[in-house]
C-alpha cells in the first residue's frame, strides 16, 4: 500500500488525526466524486432506473468478492438492523430451543434476541459475558451451545474493546449442534481479511460506513446458499419476490411491462428475498465507489499496517501508565484500542480542540486507527494525552 497517495485522497488527513473509524470512517475522494455525480445527474435528469439498477447489482458483487460470496448470496438492505431483523423473522427455531449471543455484540445483535424469546420463538437467550482479559474464551461458547440452540450470534470484532472473537471455532462448534451462524463484520471487515466461506458463518451483515468509508444508509446481508431454503420470511417487498423489476431488467424484460401477480408472494429464490422497499440509491452509489475504493488493497497489508500503528499507540500508551482494556494477543486484535480515562467526555472534548478525532466511552476512550493513520498521528495523540 502506498499510505502516502491514500491520504492525499481523504480530505480528513490535512485536517485532523482521525481515530474514530469504528464511528465513522472519512469518505475518500472517488466516494464523494460518485455521489456528487449521481446528484448531479438526478437533479439534471430526475429519475433513471435503467442506469441506477444495474448499479445495485454491481454493489452487490463488490461485497460478495470483498467477502467471497457469491452474488447470488449477497442481499442489500439499509443497515445491519434492517439485516439482522429480516434473518430473525426467518430462521425456523427449535421447538423449546435457545439463543447464543455475547455481551461483546453491538446492542442490536443482543436486543433483538431477547425479544425473539419474548414472543416466544425461544425458551432462553444465553448472554455470555467477558472474562476479566475482555474476552470470552472458546470453553465458553462449547459449554453454552448444545443441541437445543437454534442460532448462534456474534460479531467478528467487538465495537466496545476490540476484541476478535475466534468466528471459525465458534462456527465450527455451533454447527456441531447443527446450530444455524450469524456473524456482524461491521467492525472487521476493511480492517483484515474476512472470508465467509472460511469462516463457516451461515449469514453475515455489514454496514458501509465505519472502515469501509461509505456513507450511511447501505449494507449487505450474506446468506449462504445452502440454507436460503431454510429461511421462510415473514415479511416481503416489490423487490424481494421471484418476479421484481431487478429480475426483470436483468433479463431484458420490460420492467413494467406486464402486470404484477398480485394473487401471491413468491419469495426470490436469491438472497434479495430480504430486500424490502426501493433502495436509497444515493447511499448505493458511494457503498459501491467505497468497495471499489477498498478493494485496491489487499486486506492483509491494511491489517499489517493497522497492527503496526495500534502497536505504537500501545507502546505510548503502556508508557505513560495507562490500564488498556483491549485485549493485546495477537489473536485478539483487530482496529480498536480502548483505554481508561477518568473524565472521557473532557479529554474528548480537549482532544477535539487539538483537531484529534477520537470516541468517549464509558470511563474509556476508544481509539480505532485504520491503514491511512501514521504513528506521527498517534505521537500527537500521546503527546496530548
Amino acid at each position: 500500500m502506498n499510505i502516502e497517495l491514500a491520504r492525499k485522497q481523504i480530505p480528513v488527513t490535512s485536517r485532523r488525526a482521525y481515530f474514530d473509524n469504528a464511528g465513522t470512517g472519512p469518505p475518500p475522494i472517488p466516494v464523494l466524486n460518485a455521489i456528487n455525480q449521481f446528484i448531479m445527474e438526478w437533479r439534471d435528469y430526475g429519475e433513471n432506473w435503467e442506469e441506477w439498477l444495474p448499479i445495485i447489482v454491481e454493489s452487490r458483487r463488490l461485497f460478495g468478492k470483498m467477502t467471497g460470496a457469491s452474488l447470488g448470496e449477497i442481499a442489500c438492505v439499509p443497515n445491519v438492523s434492517t439485516g439482522l431483523t429480516a434473518l430473525a423473522s426467518s430462521i425456523r427455531y427449535k421447538p423449546k430451543g435457545n439463543i447464543v449471543i455475547s455481551d461483546l455484540n453491538f446492542p442490536t445483535n443482543i436486543y433483538i434476541w431477547h425479544l425473539q424469546q419474548k414472543r416466544g420463538r425461544a425458551d432462553e437467550v444465553r448472554l455470555l459475558h467477558r472474562n476479566d482479559n475482555g474476552i470470552i474464551p472458546l470453553e465458553e461458547w462449547e459449554k453454552n451451545i448444545d443441541d437445543d440452540t437454534t442460532l448462534v450470534s456474534v460479531d467478528y470484532a467487538s465495537w466496545t474493546n476490540g476484541s476478535r472473537e475466534k468466528i471459525r471455532d465458534i462456527a465450527r462448534i455451533a454447527h456441531e449442534h447443527n446450530a444455524f451462524v450469524i456473524g456482524d463484520c461491521f467492525h472487521a471487515l476493511g480492517v483484515y481479511p474476512v472470508n465467509v466461506q472460511q469462516d463457516g458463518v451461515d449469514a453475515l451483515a455489514c454496514g458501509m460506513y465505519k472502515w469501509l468509508q461509505g456513507p450511511h444508509g447501505a449494507a449487505y446481508l450474506y446468506t449462504r446458499r445452502d440454507k436460503l431454503g431454510d429461511l421462510d420470511p415473514n415479511y416481503i417487498g416489490w423487490h424481494g419476490v421471484k418476479d421484481s423489476v431487478v429480475n426483470r431488467h436483468s433479463h431484458n424484460q420490460d420492467m413494467f411491462g406486464t402486470p404484477f401477480n398480485l394473487e401471491e408472494a413468491e419469495p426470490a429464490a436469491d438472497a434479495t428475498r430480504f430486500e424490502g422497499g426501493s433502495w436509497g440509491v444515493i447511499s448505493v452509489v458511494g457503498a459501491k465507489a467505497a468497495l471499489e475504493w477498498a478493494l485496491k488493497d489487499d486486506q492483509a497489508d491494511r491489517y499489517h499496517h493497522v497492527i503496526k500503528v495500534t502497536d505504537h499507540l500501545v507502546d505510548g500508551l503502556k508508557r505513560k501508565g495507562r490500564t488498556i482494556l483491549t485485549p493485546l494477543n495477537s489473536d485478539r486484535r483487530s482496529g480498536i484500542i480502548v483505554f481508561e480515562d477518568p473524565d472521557p467526555a473532557g479529554t474528548f472534548n480537549k482532544l477535539k480542540s487539538l483537531n484529534i478525532t477520537v470516541a468517549s466511552r464509558v470511563k474509556a476512550i476508544r481509539v480505532s486507527a485504520h491503514y491511512y493513520n501514521t504513528e506521527e498521528e498517534v505521537d500527537k495523540l500521546l503527546a496530548a494525552l
